[in-house]
């Protein structure tokens, strides 16, 4: 794996005369490697430090080693198991007085909060982070920014979130972490594909958005693939190429994407979204004048909606049932989802302005 981060800290391991310094070194390029998707040799590191953490009996090096074990859950799937891992991981850092590491496990708290849409909390953990972080912390520094872009791209304030984008790129670039880049890449791309198929659903769709949208989501999978990055590889995939080739109309190439990926999405912590990738499927195999598949992947996606909890999610997947429904001279079920899809869409404007709120809350005074 070609990466300055990594390099660097090979180089800081070789040189640490402080045993104790040296433990923590190789946790946290452990972690880097979770990152990067190479989650054996990542959890082959981390067997040798849980029992350096037990032999020496440090609250540092065992913040890190919590840090780490819930870097690897983390990656293998974007579920909240692993909040427990980082809860313990902060408790540690507390109890070592160490800030920076402190900063860094509530940056990626709120990564887990972001992801399942716990507001409160998920503003909380970025303030206190960003009171803690020092300026040379650029891994705890580069995923706040993440998390920030993001929290601001769906709050739909796109002039902040790009602002943050940036604060994230530069600290990542700082660090030299390639997996932050391509997270980085991947979160633009696929937020901008969820918002032109949410109006895709609603008919109206933006092609020459959509277009240029694709583009950029398959530069980034170029990028991870010259980088090396393998961690959850569903997500180009599925949360951006396969969504925005239904807006173009390509239907045959979205069906195959949503045939290979959507099995191991739901493994990878996106069960959540099934019901939205499910009848986005349905409304292809109907142009693809296939009305049986089409009949099967509405009443399955029908069943599943129930599971999901952004509203911009609901709002897009009974818009797109209305639209399967009324194409399949289903007049009653349409009218049901499309009403359904305007209250949604109502909630996720509300959801929106709360979010706008809570975060210029969060930022106040910190400059």
């Amino acid at each position: 794996m070609a990466s300055r981060l990594v390099e660097r800290l090979d180089a800081a391991i070789a040189a640490a005369e402080d045993p104790l310094l040296r433990e923590c070194l190789k946790a946290e390029r452990a972690g880097a490697l979770a990152r990067h998707g190479m989650l054996d040799d990542a959890r082959f590191a981390l067997a040798g430090l849980r029992s350096q953490a037990q032999r020496r009996r440090s609250p540092r090096l065992a913040a890190w080693v919590s840090l780490v074990d819930g870097q690897i859950d983390h990656f293998v799937s974007i579920t909240p198991k692993a909040m427990d891992k980082f809860r313990q991981a902060h408790d540690l850092a507390c109890e070592a007085g160490d800030g920076d590491l402190q900063a860094l496990a509530l940056a990626w708290m709120a990564t887990l909060n972001f992801n399942a849409s716990r507001l409160p909390a998920m503003a909380a953990q970025l303030r206190e982070a960003l009171q803690l972080a020092t300026q040379q912390n650029h891994a705890a520094k580069a995923r706040l920014g993440l998390v920030l872009a993001d929290a601001h791209r769906f709050a739909g304030d796109d002039s902040r979130s790009q602002l943050w984008y940036q604060f994230a790129r530069e600290h990542a670039i700082a660090e030299g972490d390639t997996s932050m880049m391509s997270a980085l890449l991947h979160n633009i791309s696929a937020m901008r594909a969820g918002r032109i198929g949410l109006d895709d659903c609603f008919d109206r769709g933006d092609m020459e958005a959509a277009h240029r949208a694709l583009l950029e989501a398959e530069s980034t999978a170029n990028y991870d693939w010259g980088a090396g990055a393998s961690a959850l590889k569903t997500m180009v995939p599925l949360q951006a190429r396969a969504q925005l080739l239904v807006v173009l109309g390509r239907w045959d190439e979205a069906v195959a994407l949503f045939d290979s990926h959507l099995g191991r999405a739901k493994t990878e912590g996106l069960a959540h979204r099934e019901a939205r990738f499910v009848a986005e499927r349905a409304w292809c195999h109907l142009r693809r004048d296939r009305p049986r598949e089409a009949l099967k992947d509405a009443k399955q996606a029908a069943k599943c909606i129930d599971a999901q909890f952004d509203p911009d999610d609901c709002a897009a997947t009974h818009a797109r049932l209305a639209r399967v429904w009324r194409e399949l001279s289903r007049e009653d079920e349409a009218l049901q989802h499309q009403a359904l899809a305007d209250q949604a869409l109502a909630a996720y404007r509300a959801e929106q302005q709360r979010w706008r709120d809570a975060l210029a809350q969060a930022l106040e005074g910190l400059g």
